[in-house]
């Protein structure tokens, strides 16, 4: 759940789901004469569609924090159970396409890696755990697609690697829209070719306007949206009060429009 404070105080709660929707439309126009188009594409773009897919069941019943605010994904669940959550994506998006599901378990392992030394020991043994079968995963994709002409060039490192960041690309544009209006911040380490090269994007929000420098699209320019549910209250007395609320929340749908930088 990704909650976004409105300036009414309202609060605007938006699924996981409904965010990776957002950061597949961030990528689907990838690819110009400086930056590479996505291979895979299909694949990859239903990768970046699906990588939160785990958090469905999650946010069927969210919870709330200890003060009575609901839970964002920053705050909660609790370690294993994040961990079971990454594991049911990655096994369901697996289930629509072993690449896809390849993606997803790639991108929670560099989540993972990311804040690793953050975690507390007990944690730290269970995420080696998670990303040791990812691992796996990989290893034994590769073992069973070498020979394919396609997917067997998109698992090697190089190829895969970047795969990986465009995801990260399309999550960290979906989140930075959602949550931090009128800023300008890079995203890191963008893919370029495909393989080895890399690129900072600088991304500027400013209403319902984004703009991106440099820019990796084929279009001029693309629109992208997300939905979530209003809540006039942001404390709840437990969880069944707050599920009651998002049951009876209005839907708010935000629209922005992507365009070169001037």
């Amino acid at each position: 759940m990704i909650v976004r404070e409105m300036p009414d105080g309202r609060l605007l709660c938006i699924n996981q789901t409904s965010h990776a929707l957002m950061a597949a439309e961030f990528c689907h126009h990838w690819g110009n004469r400086d930056f590479a188009c996505p291979q895979p594409y299909a694949a990859v773009m239903l990768g970046i569609a699906q990588h939160d897919n785990g958090w469905y069941e999650w946010e069927q019943r969210p919870h709330l924090r200890g003060d009575g605010y609901p839970m964002d994904f920053l705050h909660g669940p609790p370690g294993e159970e994040k961990i079971a959550l990454w594991q049911r994506g990655v096994d369901r998006a697996l289930a629509q396409h072993p690449y896809a599901g390849l993606l997803t378990a790639r991108h929670a392992v560099r989540l993972y890696q990311t804040f690793f030394h953050y975690l507390p020991a007990a944690e730290q043994e269970a995420v080696t755990g998670f990303i040791d079968r990812q691992e796996k995963l990989t290893a034994a994709l590769r073992t069973q697609w070498q020979e394919d002409a396609v997917y067997g060039p998109a698992l090697r490192e190089e190829r895969l690697s970047a795969n990986t960041h465009l995801v990260k690309f399309g999550d960290s544009a979906s989140l930075r829209a959602i949550t931090a209006p009128d800023t300008a911040q890079a995203i890191e380490h963008c893919p370029v070719d495909g393989a080895k090269a890399y690129a900072d994007i600088v991304m500027t929000v400013a209403g319902d306007t984004i703009a991106f420098d440099p820019w990796p699209f084929a279009v001029e320019s693309f629109s992208v949206s997300v939905h979530g549910r209003v809540l006039a209250q942001t404390n709840f007395a437990d969880d069944a009060a707050y599920h009651s609320a998002l049951a009876a929340a209005p839907m708010l749908r935000l629209t922005w429009q992507a365009a070169r930088a001037a």
